[in-house]
């Protein structure tokens, strides 16, 4: 019994757990031109000498928009210039991508759950949550101006529950020294001028540091660290995995039972399906909505052949639930599918088991498209946990 495994699942999360956290403390700060879409790799392994809790991507840049006004602004502008946050490494000897996410959904994925996470700063006054409707405005943001932007990306390591429920679920999940052994890497794949939307053919866009005419703009990584107790080692640690892919095959004509993906048969916590139209003439690499909505898709479903694990009969109605679950307001064409909204991803769909998930069987998303356009396009992002096949933790759950 000295190495905790007697006790609960949950109380043993809770007593390592001390109730501080430790950060953010500033990692890494990157400089950018944003001349052109990049990627940048950082040249150091993230810091992992305490188990970490969180990432906090910080992107700030002054840009000064003259002659003329964008003739368009993305749905969700500014906080798509962060194209992309990859995080890269090897858990417990197996290459893994823990997060591979749009900064876009980066933004709106905490208020998913009813909380504030992430921040769009605007001249100094934060903007609105992600909501519903949600839209960005060229008279807010891409009339020519100058625009001191500071935009704040939060990653938990750990699916999200509420403030009350975390000690008990949170600590086996964040991301362990002696899971990763100094190999976890950062992208930060960055937008140009386009990512904010379609500039008009006379627009001209300058960057500079942040609060400046001069400089370069830049990024600053911050990670946050749990304090952990004497029970420390007491528990088996996972590992969450939230990676989004873009979906346009099937989606532009009309359709019913159009399969949207195969999902992983891994033990799935959420399921997020994001709708809307692309923008038209972004620079290569560049991806944008110019709109989100609700209304693409409808009887959107998680099935095992053909038998709905949720029976969503009518996709307004499952955000309505949603909301009154989560006390939020979702953003506009996201859908999320909750499988821990118990508030511990002990409830997670079993979709590692092989009782649940015959071998053979297909998991997967399937929808009917009801409204058609030549650049609908959905994105999904399927939230999985990887744990020790025999983690006494998981035993008995479904």
């Amino acid at each position: 019994m000295a190495n905790g495994t007697a006790r609960p699942f949950v109380a043993r999360s809770a007593f390592a757990y001390l109730g501080r956290n430790q950060g953010p403390e500033l990692f890494f700060t990157d400089p950018f031109t944003a001349a052109a879409p990049a990627q940048s790799v950082i040249p150091k392994t993230l810091s992992l000498n305490r188990p970490l809790e969180s990432i906090a991507i910080n992107v700030r840049f002054r840009v000064v928009i003259g002659v003329a006004d964008y003739d368009a602004v993305a749905a969700e502008a500014p906080a798509t210039f962060l194209q992309r946050l990859r995080v890269t490494g090897t858990f417990k000897g197996a290459a893994l991508t823990p997060i591979d996410m749009t900064g876009a959904t980066i933004n709106a994925w905490m208020r998913l759950f009813g909380l504030v996470g992430s921040s769009v700063v605007i001249n100094g006054v934060r903007q609105p949550d992600p909501g519903d409707p949600y839209a960005q405005t060229v008279a807010n943001f891409g009339a020519q101006g100058s625009y001191d932007v500071d935009l704040w990306y939060v990653v938990p390591t750990w699916p999200v529950v509420t403030v009350g429920q975390r000690a008990g679920n949170i600590v086996p999940l964040c991301y362990q020294p002696r899971d990763w052994n100094d190999t976890l890497q950062i992208q930060l794949d960055y937008g140009d001028r386009t990512s904010f939307g379609t500039p008009n053919a006379a627009t001209t866009t300058v960057f500079t540091a942040f609060g400046s005419a001069a400089g370069t703009p830049q990024a600053r990584i911050f990670t946050s660290y749990l304090i952990l107790g004497a029970e420390r080692s007491g528990f088996r640690t996972a590992c969450v995995v939230r990676n989004e892919q873009s979906i346009t095959q099937g989606v532009t004509a009309l359709g019913n039972n159009v399969r949207l993906g195969v999902l992983q048969k891994q033990k799935t916590t959420n399921v997020l399906v994001k709708s809307g139209t692309v923008l038209a003439g972004t620079s290569a690499g560049v991806n944008v909505y110019a709109a989100l909505s609700n209304l693409i898709l409808d009887s959107t479903q998680v099935m095992i052949d053909n038998r709905p694990i949720r029976n969503n009969q009518f996709n307004l109605a499952a955000r309505e639930h949603v909301n009154k679950q989560n006390n939020t307001i979702l953003p506009q064409g996201y859908l999320p599918f909750l499988f821990a909204d118990s508030q511990t991803p002990r409830s997670a769909y079993r979709g590692d088991l092989p009782e649940v998930v015959a071998p053979g069987a297909q998991f997967e998303l399937v929808t009917n498209v009801v409204t058609a356009g030549a650049t609908n396009q959905i994105n999904v992002v399927q939230e999985q946990i990887w744990a020790d096949r025999d983690d006494p933790a998981w035993m008995g759950t479904r």
